[in-house]
């Protein structure tokens, strides 16, 4: 009977302190997931060819992603987009100030937005026929603000380069709220916290019934 009790004892403490250590390792676990996203929260969160203000490329559209590929201080070094259609990966710098991350994947990361580009191929001072207007599809990755003057970065073809117009006509992603990620990290804790209770006061009423017992046995002896 002394065994037994000794048994439930030790397995009340190993729940009671062993747990937080549990709960720590998965938690440096799932940190270490190597899909991680962070969400543009501002309208003017630059994506970066290199550590450098001076080397911006484009804004990432607002409400949309970047994948964190890796963390460098104040900067992440991230991906934006993907080869596929008429995209292709671009891999350069944000600030972490102009991003949010999330802990699940998004279920829209990057925006898709085709344009039509128009050339022309014509001289307007030759008498000759001219081959007319080509159009041309690109991929629109972000705005880009020089002055009050509004351009947009595009990939048409192998070509990357800059086209007038902001074209931020785009539906947006919703963004998190404070209330949202308070409601989510609430019960996860809370409920940790009722179940070893649940469990230790169990054990412990067990080992005050097989007490009992045993005090109630040697009487009756």
């Amino acid at each position: 009977m002394k065994k037994l009790l000794f048994i439930i004892i030790c397995a009340a403490a190993f729940i009671f302190c062993g747990g937080g250590g549990i709960n720590r390792s998965y938690a440096a676990d799932a940190s270490s997931l190597p899909q991680k996203y962070a969400q543009a929260v501002t309208t003017t969160a630059y994506f970066f060819s290199q550590k450098d203000l001076s080397t911006s490329l484009f804004a990432v559209p607002y409400t949309y992603y970047v994948r964190v590929v890796r963390d460098d201080g104040q900067w992440y070094y991230v991906q934006y987009a993907e080869d596929e259609g008429i995209y292709r990966a671009l891999y350069g710098y944000v600030l972490k100030s102009d991003f949010e991350t999330v802990d699940e994947p998004p279920a829209v990361t990057y925006l898709f937005k085709s344009l039509t580009i128009t050339f022309s191929a014509g001289d307007e001072n030759s008498s000759l026929p001219a081959l007319g207007e080509i159009e041309m599809e690109a991929a629109f990755y972000g705005t880009y603000y020089s002055g009050a003057t509004a351009y947009s970065y595009v990939l048409c073809g192998d070509s990357f380069g800059y086209i007038a117009g902001a074209n931020d006509d785009y539906p947006l992603n919703p963004l998190p709220s404070d209330e949202e990620e308070t409601t989510e990290e609430e019960p996860d804790g809370g409920g940790n916290a009722v179940v070893t209770a649940v469990v230790i006061v169990a054990l412990a009423a067990g080992a005050i019934i097989l007490i009992y017992l045993s005090t109630k046995k040697k009487k009756s002896e």
